[in-house]
């Protein structure tokens, strides 16, 4: 099976359709439901979003979405909107596979919000996707951040399962935590939109479609 296919096995798959939070930005909230993957999955089929596998990404790195064409070191080009996927060989992959759709979809969506809230909401996703599929936390909720998406994931998961409501909201304490350790991580400190602290300071990502 092709990665384009796998992709597209993991957007219309059984987990994502019953990932589903708000959660808050600049006075009003932002929706992610199955939808928002689906939405990217049919931009794939078109051939809006290609995917490709990706060749020089960092050691440590599996995937990642360009919003904006970049070139290799080698000089050749990986066009804008392409989903670079090293593998999707097991659920970490496939959470990865959702983390960065969900970039797609704020690009293609051109969602105006800004690059700490939209890494915090990939990192929620990842951790949904991980805790519904069983995955053991030793195996990825290893860190700072991963560990604080589990929280928040964990606090939508109750809600879940109470279902008092369709879709419910981030805790707030746990989505404050997640969005401090993503502007302390060194990978969005120093490489985020902006640069330094350029997530802190409420940069955004190019979305442009």
């Amino acid at each position: 099976m092709s990665l384009e296919h796998q992709a597209l096995s993991v957007l219309f798959g059984p987990t994502v359709a019953r990932i589903r939070f708000h959660f808050p930005i600049a006075g009003g909230r932002v929706t992610i439901a199955p939808q928002t993957f689906h939405y990217v999955a049919h931009a794939i089929r078109s051939g809006r979003v290609s995917v490709r596998s990706p060749t020089d990404l960092p050691a440590g790195v599996a995937a990642q979405y360009n919003d904006v064409a970049r070139t290799r070191a080698d000089g050749t080009v990986v066009k804008a909107n392409t989903l670079e996927i090293a593998a999707v060989m097991g659920r970490f992959d496939e959470a990865t596979v959702v983390h960065e759709s969900l970039h797609a979809a704020y690009d293609l969506l051109r969602t105006g919000i800004d690059g700490n809230a939209e890494e915090a909401s990939a990192y929620v996703c990842t951790a949904l996707f991980c805790r519904m599929t069983g995955l053991p936390k030793p195996r990825w909720a290893n860190d700072a951040l991963y560990s604080g998406a589990e929280r928040t994931a964990q606090s939508l998961l109750a809600q879940y399962q109470i279902g008092d409501v369709a879709i419910p909201t981030v805790g707030e304490q746990e989505w404050e935590a997640l969005r401090l350790a993503v502007a302390l991580h060194p990978v969005y400190r120093f490489n985020g939109p902006g640069g330094v602290w350029g997530l802190v300071l409420g940069r955004q990502y190019t979305h442009d479609g």
